[in-house]
């Protein structure tokens, strides 16, 4: 039985819910690999980066038991993959990713080195990286469908933008996580804003 699993106990941070919500979420490890995808989700580059991250979170999430050194272990659902796209003012003009995976706080670069060791990945897991990032606030909505200008969800995130007079902190760029995995349809889809003023404050959760 997994110790912890971000789907039951990260529920705010990891919404599937289809209206919008605030998230303001410190510093914490990540796998991290970046690139250029034309065809977006569906662009092969994009999926074979996915893919290896999604591996070596795969084996980092084992543990001591498959020879990955890590102090105050326990055992977990690994994350899902995120990716912040970015190039344009539209989602589809936005073919630059980087794609993020998170990791638990015990998780460290040996872990990592590790893990990319044991399942001895060659020369197309040199450009993947475990970096301290921080996220700051987001707002944030879920959208059943793969994401699009269109999309129910995109017009509702970017009516509240307008609507509470929020600054974007990164223009042309949004984020992507793929609660169900890269090749599934649902995704969670975050813009990064500046702090929010007032009232929004009373709705707004701080993730460590």
């Amino acid at each position: 039985m997994l110790e912890f699993d971000w789907q039951q106990f990260e529920t705010r941070e990891y919404s599937r819910r289809q209206e919008t919500s605030f998230v303001t979420l410190t510093t914490r490890g990540y796998l991290t690999v970046e690139g250029e995808a034309p065809l977006r989700t569906h662009d092969p580059a994009f999926l074979t980066q996915a893919l290896l991250l999604e591996t070596i979170a795969a084996r980092i999430s084992e543990g001591p038991d498959a020879g990955i050194p890590i102090s105050g272990f326990r055992s977990y659902r690994p994350y899902p993959v995120q990716a912040v796209w970015s190039g344009g003012p539209t989602i589809a003009s936005r073919q630059h990713f980087q794609l993020w995976l998170k990791q638990p706080l015990f998780v460290t670069k040996k872990a990592v080195g590790a893990a990319i060791t044991a399942l001895e990945m060659g020369p197309e897991a040199k450009p993947i990286q475990f970096k301290q990032l921080e996220e700051g606030t987001e707002i944030q909505i879920s959208s059943p469908e793969t994401l699009t200008d269109a999309s129910p969800a995109w017009q509702t995130l970017t009516a509240a933008v307008q609507a509470k007079n929020l600054d974007l902190r990164l223009p042309n760029t949004h984020r992507e996580v793929y609660l169900d995995g890269v090749r599934k349809e649902n995704v969670l889809v975050r813009l990064a804003i500046e702090s929010v003023p007032g009232p929004i404050d009373a709705r707004m959760i701080t993730v460590n």
